[in-house]
């Protein structure tokens, strides 16, 4: 399994804005082929604006994949106004090496 994770620095004024166009963007990812799940974390505390948006995936072959669809086209088709961001966003991708969940 993978973990594709995307750090956004979203400016203050636009907090609830950003938040509600991933909820908006619901029925996108879900149905692909490997989709595991989907989180959106936001800044626990004021002294960051950083959010997270973290996709699992069962391969990197299938998170490629759904790179390649017209729902990922679709999905990324609206663009925010550019002062949403006050920096640019950086994308990481990470193998999970184990897990572990409540018993």
């Amino acid at each position: 399994m993978i973990v594709v994770e995307n750090r956004l620095f979203v400016a203050d004024e636009y907090a609830d804005q950003f938040v509600e166009r991933f909820r908006d963007s619901m029925g996108k990812v879900e149905s692909q082929p490997g989709f595991v799940k989907f989180e959106l974390l936001t800044p626990a505390n004021s002294e960051t604006d950083s959010y997270i948006s973290q996709t699992y995936w069962e391969s990197m072959e299938y998170f490629e994949a759904w790179t390649d669809t017209d729902a990922f086209a679709e999905a990324h088709d609206d663009h925010p106004p550019k002062d949403m961001f006050t920096e640019p966003h950086e994308l990481e991708i990470h193998d999970v090496a184990f897990e572990r969940t409540a018993e």
